[in-house]
């Protein structure tokens, strides 16, 4: 095994608290382990570890466009238990949560009523991450570009940096889809050469 791979598989394993995660399972029942492999190496091995976001944002991010998304369930469901498993608090889940779901239109009240019950902190998304997740929303959506500048520019108005941005929209390549996350790299583009 690589160590890039070594080291997806010790955090997908500290994300869902599982040693073996189901996502190489469904790779090797199509009879494609090997690229279930490299997939964890590269997403959770490479991009997790880059700088800009940290694990918890990054969940937080995942979180907001996995609801927006409205079809990922299994996947919010892991995704908003990871977020808990690596510090974010329960009310920070529910509350990005809420944030795509009113950006989108695609509420995910079962995941929100399965996290009550999970025991964790009480603080909620600062005015920073509730950005951030308004922009991942937009990201998932593919075609809100005028919502999406709205919430860049806002997002740098309130502390939000370029780096954190280009970090959320790399991240989002891998669960929203290339063409979505390069339509949200125009439109950053765009609003970075405005400043």
């Amino acid at each position: 095994m690589t160590d890039s791979f070594d080291r997806g598989l010790a955090l997908i394993q500290k994300l869902g608290g599982l040693e073996r995660p189901a996502v190489l399972d469904l790779f090797a029942s199509i009879g494609e382990p090997g690229f279930g492999e490299r997939c964890v190496g590269f997403i959770y091995g490479e991009v997790y570890h880059r700088e800009g976001l940290s694990l918890p944002e990054r969940q937080l991010v995942t979180v907001g466009a996995l609801t927006a998304l409205g079809y990922a369930s299994s996947q919010l469901r892991f995704h908003a238990n990871a977020a808990l498993n690596v510090g974010c608090t329960r009310r920070q889940v529910t509350e990005a949560i809420t944030c795509a779901g009113e950006i989108s239109g695609s509420p995910a009240d079962e995941v929100v009523q399965e996290l009550a019950t999970r025991d964790s902190g009480s603080r909620g998304l600062s005015p920073v991450e509730r950005e951030t997740v308004a922009v991942a929303a937009c990201v998932a959506l593919g075609s809100a570009s005028s919502r999406l500048e709205t919430h860049l520019h806002a997002l740098l108005a309130i502390g939000g940096t370029r780096k954190q941005i280009v970090e959320t929209l790399l991240h989002l390549a891998f669960y929203v889809g290339f063409p979505a996350a390069l339509n949200a790299m125009a439109v950053a583009g765009d609003v970075f050469g405005g400043e």
